[in-house]
């Protein structure tokens, strides 16, 4: 087993809302690394003049480009929360509240997806 395979295990056999929102916390890190190239990419269509950045903008302007800008929308508001509850737990020494501002993100990042819904479709 490889050192992916062990750590997908470990992750499988101690699963609980810390190990949970760690390994969220880094997908989505990584997810908008990924995302700013591509944005990058789109963006740089600009040097081709006005017709070729309206083509490149309008590959996205379609269901699967509004699903992707949601799914962008909830990694970045989860993100977001997380590095804030990660900050007050460090620096406020809040680490018995820990789980319970794990639970409150959730909570708002539900009500910002609800809303996401809304403007996004």
């Amino acid at each position: 087993m490889g050192i992916f395979g062990r750590i997908i295990n470990d992750i499988l056999w101690n699963l609980n809302t810390s190990i949970s929102s760690f390994t969220l916390h880094r997908i989505t890190g990584i997810a908008l690394v990924l995302f700013l190239f591509l944005h990058v990419w789109t963006l740089s269509a600009v040097f081709q003049g006005v017709e070729g950045f309206e083509k490149a903008v309008s590959k996205f302007n379609n269901p699967l480009g509004h699903a992707m800008e949601y799914t962008l929308f909830l990694a970045v508001t989860f993100h977001l929360l997380n590095g804030l509850r990660i900050t007050l737990v460090e620096f406020l020494a809040l680490a018995p509240q820990q789980e319970r501002l794990l639970w409150a993100g959730l909570v708002v990042l539900s009500i910002m997806g609800i809303y996401g819904v809304i403007l996004i479709f």
